[in-house]
């Protein structure tokens, strides 16, 4: 009967074409007694080379005639996939095949002129510098593991440097698999923190990245990745202070010095230029908004989080309380969307205050908005009974973040006004005080957790703006 069992020693010989070599390693991964039978080979095979390995020494006392293993041998290394050898390799067909010569360092793709991951490994051979270039479809296949010396790797328990040269590949079930079986360090706790970065897990990298830095604050790879976890997370500032870290790094290789230190230009440029776009889009709706041209459904269809901030600008400039209920249809529309009333309760609310007093407070604060030097401005505003002016202000001028006393007036507000979106930037102002503070672990893991928060609320509010 000619099953595809009766193939393996064609196989294995490199004998089949090479549609036929594809079924039957589809077929290995299904068939435990080929699986078995792939086992023994190799099996056999490593025993040869330690056998032609003795013989080389005593060639002299060998006998005349001698089964010649080494052509054999040369066939099976560049069939076989070392996936007997222990219970991580049992995932049969997982190995590249391949038939090009051996080089122990193409494990690692020393040959390679430029790199397609990102993240750093801390295994020394896989952590070269090379100019980034990111990669385009699956091209993992066109750099196939060295057979012989990642048999070598196993027999010496190298796990890491396995996975070093699976993630190399884009194949992180592997280099995740291989990982689990090294033994526990600051090295191990980074390559598994790359292997969460490769599925944007963002979160579990930085712990991971917390614990290698725990045991080795100044683990270059560490701080490189925590780097992109953190760049993930949208926390752009912490993400450029990872960066710069590595740069400041005594010993740093001086092309990895110069990646990082323009990887953290590059990040505060980017923060830089989104706040301008987030502030720009804000100030164009509010503008829209304040000239009665905007269609309410409209812009919250378009724009629902920058229609919201334009919202409460839009009411704390407002110059008399007409101006201010022109508004309800706008605030209707976006509570319809998320639930509640707090908007419309606010619009009601500040359309009843006396606008003889409040007027020039607003006209005040829309030159604040504007970008004008308003000194002086912050205390008047304190001494009124604007409180919702005062906060403007202060999330304008991050002042709460430096004032103790301001921070509570602002938390105060926030709970008072029962709407979610001002206790998320009451949270972050907090976090940026604990930043500036040089209290920046707790800094990160407020503004991580005011993210998350944020982040349940999908569309609503614009959790870019907590960063």
């Amino acid at each position: 009967m000619n099953t595809p069992c009766t193939k393996l020693h064609l196989f294995v010989d490199g004998e089949l074409s090479a549609p036929d070599a594809e079924a039957f390693r589809q077929h290995l991964a299904r068939c435990p007694e080929c699986e078995a039978g792939l086992r023994d080979v190799l099996q056999l095979e490593l025993l040869a080379a330690r056998a032609l390995g003795g013989a080389d020494e005593v060639k002299a006392e060998a006998p005349a005639k001698v089964t010649p293993l080494r052509p054999w041998m040369q066939r099976a290394s560049r069939a076989l996939v070392p996936v007997a050898l222990a219970a991580g390799l049992a995932a049969v067909g997982v190995f590249r095949f391949q038939a090009q010569p051996e080089d122990a360092f193409d494990v690692w793709l020393a040959g390679a002129d430029s790199r397609t991951l990102e993240a750093r490994l801390s295994y020394p051979k896989a952590d070269r510098f090379l100019p980034y270039e990111p990669m385009r479809g699956t091209s993992g296949t066109s750099n196939p593991l060295p057979l012989r010396p990642l048999a070598e790797l196993e027999e010496r328990q190298d796990f890491q440097g396995i996975a070093a040269a699976y993630a190399l590949r884009g194949d992180w079930q592997q280099a995740e698999s291989f990982l689990s079986r090294a033994p526990a360090s600051a090295d191990k706790d980074n390559d598994r923190a790359v292997v969460a970065l490769s599925g944007q897990r963002w979160e579990e990298a930085l712990n991971l990245l917390g614990g290698a830095l725990s045991q080795e604050p100044r683990h270059a790879q560490a701080l490189w990745n925590r780097g992109l976890a953190l760049r993930g997370l949208g926390l752009l500032k912490q993400a450029e202070a990872s960066f710069r870290d590595v740069a400041a790094l005594p010993g740093q290789e001086a092309e990895w010095r110069r990646a990082a230190e323009r990887r953290a230009n590059e990040l505060r440029a980017l923060r830089d230029a989104e706040a301008a776009r987030r502030q720009r889009q804000v100030r164009e709706t509010w503008a829209r908004l304040t000239e009665g041209v905007a269609e309410p459904s409209h812009l919250v269809r378009q724009q629902p989080a920058v229609t919201r901030a334009a919202l409460y600008e839009a009411v704390r400039t407002a110059p008399s309380a007409a101006a201010v209920s022109a508004l309800m249809p706008l605030a209707i529309e976006l509570d319809r969307l998320g639930g509640g009333t707090v908007l419309q309760d606010y619009v009601r609310d500040t359309a009843a205050r006396d606008f003889a007093v409040r007027a020039p407070l607003a006209r005040d604060y829309a030159r604040l908005m504007k970008g004008e030097a308003m000194p002086g401005l912050l205390e008047t505003l304190r001494a009124s009974q604007e409180t919702d002016l005062y906060v403007g202000a202060l999330l304008h001028t991050g002042e709460a973040a430096t004032d103790a006393e301001a921070l509570k007036a602002l938390q105060r507000y926030a709970h008072g006004s029962r709407d979610p979106w001002l206790n998320l930037l009451a949270d972050r102002e907090r976090a940026r005080g604990e930043d500036a503070a040089g209290r920046a672990a707790s800094a990160e893991q407020l503004l991580l957790a005011t993210l998350r928060t944020c982040g349940a609320y999908n569309t609503l509010f614009p959790c870019a703006e907590i960063n």
